[in-house]
């Protein structure tokens, strides 16, 4: 503000004055005050402050005048909340007001709201000195709770004083504390005489409530008395709660007693060395022993000396072909861990070429020993397992479940099967001798082996040596035990070499030893008169072939047969329902004797299998080629179908695939099949006693006579087979056979306890006699009459 404005100002207050001095009529109102007020301050003419109820005005200067006068009257330290509601100016501009006081006089300060003046610090500065000389020690954070004032302020209001107004010591260690030297001299005293009265590791805690003093006051101490040499002795474990005072007196004495315990018995025990008050044994032992080669056991050090006498019995043994547990040999504080690390250790330095076997991790038997002890019964006991397992067809389903389970991928699987079939080809190829096929009656075949079309499709190279494929070989059997473990414990055991009672703990081991070299050898020996049975077996093979080639062939002339048969019936939905069965029975029983020989000259399984499930069937199939695969895959699948026409299609690419061959049909011998056929129907109904069953048959000789033809149905198409047989039976004979079959519906219907029941049975075995008289007085078309002895 300029002096020509200020004047102006002084001018408008004598007015303003005299305006309000005058009489009534020219004073202004209050109203009019405000707002001229108002106006100046708007103009920047005029530089005020209200006050809080804003009926007052007060200026900078003054208020800055003022906020010094009260932080005198109180004492140097004041709130700036309790100053603005003393000054009764709102707090913003009394916090305005402070920070500017607060720059321009550095005596004055700004603490968390409060304003501190240079005589308040010199007071707080001796009340700390004063505290000092009282108690000899204080710390930042007793001020902070004592002056309610931050950390950083006290840190530096005493570090500013120490050593003018605040006669103390700061310590190096912990910045907020702060001693004096008395009080330091008084604890060194009282440290200084604990600690020399002390001869064995002692807990700090121990010493602190003995001495009264605190944790960090005795670690100052401590420290300074280490340092000026004033006592003999360390701190171990500072940082951690079970903080121990160890005397030299003491570690000297643990030093000796340690080095006087190895040089007595070579090794050093970690429980021991702990008891003693050694917290790192680890590290001890390496510091203290720095010079010993020790093997650092899981409870134990070892030095050479204790292992050089563990190599000599190792050698001993090894030179006499015996046997050695080296628990015996080691101290007692040795547990089973500790002496597998020194049998690893001695062994890793022995160089011998003997071969050595180790059992419960301590001891150790030679090879020699070990051939001696099974040398009596190991040839035995193999040849008879392998024997055995060929007989009872152990070995045989073993491989088929190998095959089955692995799909034909493993690779071992497939050399094992593929060298045994090479073999047997081989064999037969000799024994052929010419075009001649196996089995194919006399009819000229290709000499080439047809089985390699349903064997695996995954060859693999013949093996450079003899020992290559026998390795594979058990590899390949290693999951079929042929021999117990069992049965090798109760034969160990009768040997008179075992006759020790040392040796028992190893029976278990010996015996697991034993069971993988007898088992593979008895795998092996199983192998060899698996395929000698084999070769013996070809010609009987050879036999087979022909006579599954005359029953297939029957089968299917059978099966010709009863088509005729089924054709007679002019019901399409009957023709489909005998179609469909003649393809679950005859046409299922086929296709089984095609499969069973297809598993068994394959090795799919052995020759004790005697019935082909469906899902059997599934799992020969996988082990085919394509081309034999392909065929047989067709034909099973037309066993699922209703058409026989799609089942005689696919019945002959599967046997060309098989080397089978299909006769022609020759009417000449399908009427003596036929009679064959009708007198084997007409002996079975007159051995029966049965009325379900006599009526079965009795129909089917009777549809046979009348029609010419075979028919293959079961008791559920009776009834369809009398309807058909109405228009070539009398009125008399077809009412007997109808009343009869009524009569066996209500046999099959009755309840047990029914008073009928007796009553119908009577009634049917009445009646048997008739109804197989009209079966076999039955005539055919040709008006012949052929009759069974007997009736």
């Amino acid at each position: 503000m300029s002096s020509g404005d200020w004047d102006e100002v002084k001018r408008l207050a004598a007015d303003f004055q005299r305006a309000q001095l005058s009489s009534t009529a020219q004073r202004l109102t209050e109203r009019n005050c405000v707002e001229i007020i108002t106006k100046l301050i708007e103009l920047k003419l005029l530089d005020v402050i209200f006050t809080t109820d804003g009926k007052e005005y007060i200026t900078p200067q003054q208020l800055s005048k003022e906020i010094k006068d009260e932080l005198y009257m109180h004492g140097g330290r004041i709130n700036l909340v309790e100053l603005a509601r003393i000054l009764n100016v709102d707090l913003n501009y009394v916090t305005v007001k402070a920070i500017e006081i607060e720059r321009s006089d550095s005596g004055i300060s700004l603490v968390l709201g409060q304003l501190i003046d240079r005589s308040y610090t010199q007071h707080v500065a001796d009340e700390i000195n004063d505290y000092l000389s009282a108690h000899g020690h204080v710390t930042i954070g007793d001020l902070t709770r004592q002056y309610d004032l931050p950390t950083d302020f006290l840190q530096s209001l005493v570090e500013k004083n120490l050593g003018k107004t605040i006669h103390a010591k700061q310590d190096k260690q912990d910045q907020r504390l702060f001693f004096t030297e008395a009080f330091v001299t008084r604890n060194k005293c009282i440290v200084r005489g604990a600690l020399a009265a002390i001869t064995q590791p002692t807990p700090v805690t121990a010493i602190l409530n003995q001495c009264g003093i605190q944790k960090r006051d005795f670690f100052f101490v401590v420290d300074s008395l280490i340092e000026a040499k004033q006592v003999a002795g360390v701190l171990s474990g500072r940082q951690s709660n079970n903080c121990l005072y160890i005397p030299h007196v003491y570690s000297k004495a643990q030093n000796e007693w340690v080095t006087n315990f190895y040089k007595q018995n070579g090794y050093l025990e970690y429980d021991a060395l702990t008891r003693l008050g050694i917290s790192d044994v680890h590290s001890f032992i390496h510091r203290h022993l720095a010079s010993e080669k020790l093997l650092m056991l899981p409870s134990c050090a070892v030095g050479r000396q204790l292992l050089d006498q563990v190599e000599a019995a190792v050698e001993e043994t090894l030179a006499t072909g015996s046997w050695l547990d080296i628990m015996p040999l080691l101290p007692s504080v040795f547990g089973t861990e500790d002496a597998e690390d020194v049998l690893k250790e001695v062994l890793k330095r022995n160089n011998s070429k003997t071969a050595i076997h180790k059992f419960c991790n301590t001891y150790i038997l030679t090879d020699i020993f070990l051939q001696n002890l099974s040398k009596p019964f190991q040839e035995e006991l193999v040849k008879k397992k392998a024997e055995e397992a060929v007989s009872s067809g152990t070995y045989q389903k073993h491989q088929l479940d190998l095959k089955l389970s692995k799909g034909g991928g493993g690779n071992t699987n497939t050399e094992v099967e593929d060298t045994k079939v090479d073999r047997r080809e081989e064999r037969r190829r000799k024994a052929a001798g010419g075009k001649a096929g196996g089995g194919a009656m006399g009819r000229e075949t290709k000499t080439k082996s047809t089985k390699k079309k349903y064997q695996q499709r995954n060859r693999v190279e013949e093996s450079d040596s003899d020992e290559e494929v026998v390795g594979k070989k058990s590899a390949v059997s290693s999951k079929l035990e042929l021999i117990k473990i069992e049965e090798i414990k109760r034969i160990i055991l009768r040997e008179p070499s075992f006759q020790d009672e040392e040796l028992e703990p190893l029976i278990e081991e010996i015996a697991l030893y034993y069971h993988t070299i007898l088992n593979k050898s008895a795998l092996t020996e199983a192998q060899q008169i698996f395929e000698n049975r084999v070769l013996s077996d070809t010609q009987s093979r050879r036999k087979l072939h022909s006579e599954l080639q005359d029953k297939l062939n029957m089968l299917l002339n059978d099966i010709r047969l009863y088509e005729k048969g089924i054709k007679q019936f002019p019901n399409k939905d009957t023709q489909t329902q005998l179609t469909k069965y003649l393809i679950k029975t005859v046409a299922t029983d086929l296709v089984n004797n095609l499969f069973l020989f297809v598993a068994q000259e394959s090795f799919t399984c052995n020759d004790n299998v005697k019935e082909i499930t469906p899902e059997m069937r599934q799992k020969i199939l996988t082990e085919l080629q394509k081309e034999a695969r392909e065929s047989l895959t067709k034909l099973n699948k037309s066993l699922t179908g209703n058409c026989l026409e799609e089942f005689m299609a696919a019945v002959d690419p599967a046997f060309n695939c098989m080397d089978l061959v299909i006769r022609k049909p020759d009417k000449k011998k399908d009427r003596p099949q036929m009679l064959a056929h009708r007198q084997a129907l007409l002996q079975q109904m007159m051995d029966t006693d049965d009325p379900a069953l006599t009526l079965h048959l009795a129909s089917l000789i009777i549809f046979q006579n009348v029609t010419q033809t075979m028919l293959h149905a079961s008791g559920r198409f009776v009834s369809n087979i009398l309807l058909f047989l109405t228009s070539h039976l009398s009125q008399e004979d077809y009412d007997v056979l109808q009343n009869y079959h009524d009569l066996v519906l209500k046999l099959l219907t009755v309840n047990e306890d029914d008073n009928q029941l007796e009553e119908i049975k009577s009634s049917l075995q009445e009646k048997m006699v008739t109804v197989k008289n009209i079966a076999n007085n039955s005539k055919n078309k040709t008006g012949k009459d052929e009759k069974i002895n007997g009736v």
